[in-house]
């Protein structure tokens, strides 16, 4: 099998798992197995970091998804990607004491308040920095999760 499709078959395989999610479990993580539920929580990583980047991310799943991201990224060896979403993390982390912010949506609202331009640069740099896929983290995947089945 080729790496691209080594690559394809994860994202189909996270899918997948993804739908189960919803069509079995009524969107409970918890009643999937542990390998499912990290499937699920590097889909919405991947799915989220693409379509609106860290902010997206961490404003659908929440602080604890998080947490038990980076724990997958460093068990994946996926260093430069654990980096990028820990660093960003720790730049916005002054916003979520604010007593006007509520919902984690808040959390974007008031973050030109907390920043500086050149931070806010940054989180866009660290965001295109995901984007170039430092880790190929679909192949990392593929070969944690998939590999001895293909």
């Amino acid at each position: 099998m080729e790496t691209d499709e080594q690559r394809q078959a994860f994202e189909d395989y996270s899918f997948e798992v993804t739908g189960q999610l919803f069509d079995r479990h009524g969107g409970k993580l918890e009643r999937l197995s542990e390998k499912d539920q990290e499937v699920v929580r590097i889909w919405r990583l991947e799915a989220d970091m693409y379509n609106g980047g860290f902010l997206q991310y961490f404003c659908n799943w929440g602080y604890e998804n998080f947490e038990k991201t980076q724990q997958i990224l460093s068990k994946l060896g996926a260093v430069q990607s654990l980096a990028i979403i820990t660093e960003y993390e720790k730049s916005i982390a002054a916003v979520k004491n604010d007593e006007r912010i509520k919902e984690l949506w808040d959390i974007p609202k008031y973050l030109d308040e907390y920043l500086p331009e050149e931070q806010q640069e940054r989180l866009n740099e660290l965001d295109e920095l995901y984007w170039e896929n430092p880790d190929d983290l679909q192949l990392l995947c593929f070969n944690y999760y998939l590999k001895e089945n293909a």
